[in-house]
């Protein structure tokens, strides 16, 4: 067979048979003693023509010259160890020549398993190529029984993946029939890969879906900004609240549709999506949101009518004040002691009315500064002790405070704030001698303040009910005051996104606490 036939892969029917030598009858003797039906001989003149004959095909043995021109035997063997193909390919030197014994362990060194003299016995020869074409065949036959045996664990390891991915598939289609949500598996494309049994139910689609038949008129657009947010972030989740039409009876419910990518081999080839109703909560919160615009609206109303009530009554009240002070100052020498016992219980009834109405356009206008600032609470307390410095004189109470910080704060709120807590334990003391005691903490987002006093204190039941509106504990004849401060006080930490407690027992005082968050705006 010519070299160059060899240089295209044929069908390995017959065991393939290098010949090399550069003398044509060396040649056609390895030719004459080799050929027969289980035979495909490949002739080489040259190590060259070999070495190109090795790269495209697989040889049972080489029978290799050694003395050729430009490159010897030795050196094609050589070459021929460092081909892939070819490096474990017997090599068996035939020479004339080269018989020394340098040269056959050269011969040897190079990668021969045996070496022939001529003339050679063509019975020997051919004995030998025999045992390696055999050796050949046999490898041959172990490499397609492995391959086959490979296949066939493929084959089954492909079964056993498939029959688990049915399986996963019928418990994942249970699970999704089991749960109230609709779910649905969609290409990229668009075209349903899978639905469970309620979105069938919903919507009636199975298939391809009109999306506008089933999503609210007013809801496409975020459709559609969910959809271009899937296609183009194909990695995330993606959620959005809309309206989807029930088949039933044509009625639109808010679900939450949720969608997660499906992603294999880096790439997103479906989206599985999940629709929650949540036609109930949302239509709460619409109602929750109406109600409370209301109620805002009516706390807007009333707080308007105290405020306009508040004042309106201050002429009427100033008017009893001022002929209350003419008539005593008219009649003085005419009025007996229980005229003037009547006149000095209105006198103390107008001014509890003045008081009063003083407090509801405080409590009207407190809670609404929306303006912070930041506030050294060390000058706010200064400014309480000056304005309550007479009652503190008369009441012999010593007011002291630990060091103060600034705060994001309304200022005459907190004057106002602190005012009233110093106040109310002004007048709840008790007969041993005063003392208060003003301390403030930084705790994590927020600062906590303290007051504390040594008066009556407060039973624990009345803890909370202090702070609402009108509530007094005591009755007046015992303690001045018209159960608003401490409402007031409550409206006015609230703005500041605070809370106010108590903490106290009858007999040993209180401290009243209240925080103020960091970093209002």
């Amino acid at each position: 067979m010519d070299i160059m036939a060899g240089e295209e892969t044929q069908p390995l029917i017959k065991t393939n048979i290098l010949v090399v030598d550069d003398r044509p009858d060396g040649l056609l003797v390895l030719e004459a003693v080799l050929s027969c039906d289980q035979y495909d001989l490949y002739k080489a003149s040259s190590g060259e023509e070999a070495l190109r004959a090795a790269v495209f095909n697989d040889f049972a043995v080489i029978l290799l010259d050694v003395q050729m021109p430009l490159m010897d035997g030795f050196q094609t063997a050589r070459l021929l160890r460092e081909n892939q193909r070819s490096k474990d390919t017997p090599i068996i030197f035939v020479t004339a020549i080269n018989k020394e014994l340098r040269h056959i362990n050269q011969g040897y060194e190079s990668g021969a398993v045996d070496y022939i003299f001529k003339p050679f016995d063509p019975f020997i020869l051919k004995s030998k190529v025999n045992i390696f074409v055999d050796l050949f065949q046999k490898n041959l036959q172990i490499e397609r029984q492995a391959a086959l045996l490979r296949h066939i664990e493929s084959l089954e390891k492909e079964r056993q993946m498939t029959e688990l991915r049915q399986e996963n598939f019928r418990s994942y289609a249970q699970l999704a029939d089991a749960i109230p949500n609709s779910v649905i598996k969609v290409q990229t494309s668009g075209k349903i890969d899978y639905f469970n049994k309620r979105w069938l139910e919903y919507t009636g689609f199975e298939a391809e879906i009109d999306w506008e038949l089933i999503v609210h008129p007013k809801d496409r657009r975020k459709f559609l900004a969910l959809w271009l947010r899937m296609q183009h972030q194909k990695k995330k989740i993606s959620e959005v609240e809309i309206r989807l039409k029930n088949a039933k009876d044509g009625t639109y419910r808010w679900q939450l549709v949720r969608v997660v990518p499906e992603i294999r081999k880096g790439e997103n080839i479906s989206w599985i999506a999940s629709c929650t109703d949540i036609d109930y909560i949302k239509r709460t919160e619409e109602a929750l949101k109406v109600q409370s615009q209301e109620l805002n609206r009516s706390n807007k109303e009333l707080e308007e009518y105290a405020y306009v009530a508040s004042h309106d009554l201050k002429e009427p009240l100033h008017v009893v004040s001022s002929f209350v002070y003419l008539l005593e100052k008219r009649f003085q020498s005419k009025l007996d002691d229980h005229d003037r016992k009547y006149l000095t219980y209105i006198k103390e009834g107008v001014s509890q009315a003045q008081r009063l109405i003083k407090d509801l356009l405080e409590y009207s206008r407190a809670g609404k500064e929306k303006s912070f600032e930041e506030v050294d609470v060390s000058s706010v307390l200064t400014q309480v002790l000056a304005n309550l410095k007479i009652v503190i004189e008369e009441s012999g109470a010593t007011v002291h405070y630990d060091p103060m910080p600034k705060i994001m704060a309304n200022y005459m709120e907190m004057v106002q704030l602190f005012q009233n807590l110093t106040a109310n334990a002004i007048n709840y003391r008790s007969q041993k001698h005063l003392e208060i005691h003003i301390t403030a903490r930084s705790e994590a987002d927020k600062w906590i303040f303290s007051i504390k006093d040594n008066g009556i204190g407060i039973d624990a039941q009345f803890k909370e009910r202090i702070f609402e509106m009108f509530q007094r504990l005591h009755a007046k004849t015992e303690n001045s005051g018209t159960g608003i401060g401490l409402a007031i006080c409550k409206k006015i930490v609230e703005n500041h996104e605070g809370k106010i407690w108590v903490d106290s027992a009858v007999g040993e005082g209180s401290t009243f606490y209240f925080s103020i968050k960091k970093g209002l705006e």
